[in-house]
């Protein structure tokens, strides 16, 4: 159990300073951090708040440094397990709508509760990042905030965020002082370390640079294009040093299901991946593309298509096509 206790410091002597333990009483938490946004996390900006959403209002949400989208659960007291499971609920509500909703429901809801009106939320996130789309914004991080956190909060909180999910807890504590309130903030359980490394804008800049150093952007670009275009929703396109990876939202949970790379596999200029989740749910098109193109074995598991030049993807492009497709069909199936 974490615990911040503050003194100050009366020439030798250590005066205990009180905590308040129900902030609601003293200052509304909520209404500080709409003002001083930066108690949350530097670069955050907030674009709802009380947001109705389908798992219920959320307190606070924003958008971080790197263009993805934040949801902030506040509790005035301390955080109890009820609020792991509702910034779940409330981040796979936001993270199931399409784009154009998404969007819309941003737009429509910011410009109360002193966070700023956005009447078009895609002009002004395409402004904010220099970017060309949306596929940085979902899916969506969560962070709690409480003065103070029970163990089984936090357990569950760290076993969520080990895995692929990016659940992190702050927690504030208040301490009254000569008719002041003094606010200090504790990171429990932190974001994930890909999320204060290199930013997923830089990891596209680089991918770009290496693409147009080596010749490989054009073909590159067309082959991500065909792929992209069969894909369910809006695919998470998550930027690698060689190529990037598509993932899919299917119920709520992205997961990646294709690849494509160039420079990557020895004696190929171009490859693109399979992932097993992918063949698992077609195994009538995996047969089908299976006795079409020679596939190898993808070292990261499932399987690969290599190639060298557009004559070599013209010909597999039917086929990788087709699969692709079936791939989708299952999903809005599934989602249906």
């Amino acid at each position: 159990m974490h615990e911040l206790k503050l003194w100050a410091l009366q020439d030798t002597a250590a005066v205990d300073v009180p905590t308040v333990d129900e902030m609601a009483s003293e200052i509304a938490l909520e209404d500080v951090l709409v003002r001083n946004p930066g108690l949350l996390e530097p670069g955050i900006r907030l674009v709802g708040r009380q947001t109705p959403s389908a798992g219920g209002p959320l307190d606070l949400l924003g958008v971080d440094q790197d263009g993805r989208l934040v949801v902030f659960e506040l509790k005035r007291g301390k955080l109890a397990r009820d609020a792991v499971t509702q910034v779940l609920d409330y981040a796979s509500a936001l993270n199931a709508m399409d784009v154009t909703e998404l969007v819309q429901h941003i737009s429509e809801r910011s410009g109360t509760g002193g966070i700023a009106r956005i009447d078009d939320f895609q002009g002004w996130y395409l402004r904010q990042y220099s970017v060309d789309d949306l596929s940085q914004l979902l899916p969506p991080r969560m962070v709690l905030v409480g003065l103070g956190v029970d163990e089984a909060a936090e357990r569950m909180a760290r076993f969520v965020s080990s895995g692929t999910v990016d659940l992190s807890v702050i927690t504030m504590y208040g301490f009254r002082r000569q008719g002041e309130i003094l606010l200090a903030r504790h990171i429990n359980v932190e974001p994930r370390p890909d999320r204060r490394g290199i930013t997923v804008r830089e990891k596209r800049r680089q991918l770009r640079d290496f693409l147009a150093t080596n010749g490989y952007a054009e073909l590159f670009q067309a082959v991500t294009n065909d792929i992209r275009e069969e894909l369910p929703g809006k695919p998470w396109e998550e930027p690698g040093r060689y190529g990037v990876g598509f993932q899919i939202n299917v119920e709520g949970v992205f997961q990646t299901w294709f690849g494509v790379y160039a420079g990557y596999l020895e004696g190929a200029d171009y490859s693109v991946s399979i992932l097993p989740s992918t063949f698992q749910r077609c195994a009538a098109a995996q047969a089908k593309l299976e006795d079409s193109v020679d596939l190898k074995d993808w070292p990261h598991g499932g399987r690969v298509l290599s190639f060298h030049s557009s004559e070599e993807w013209d010909q597999h492009r039917d086929a990788v096509i087709e699969f692709v497709r079936a791939v989708s069909e299952s999903v809005h199936s599934t989602s249906g």
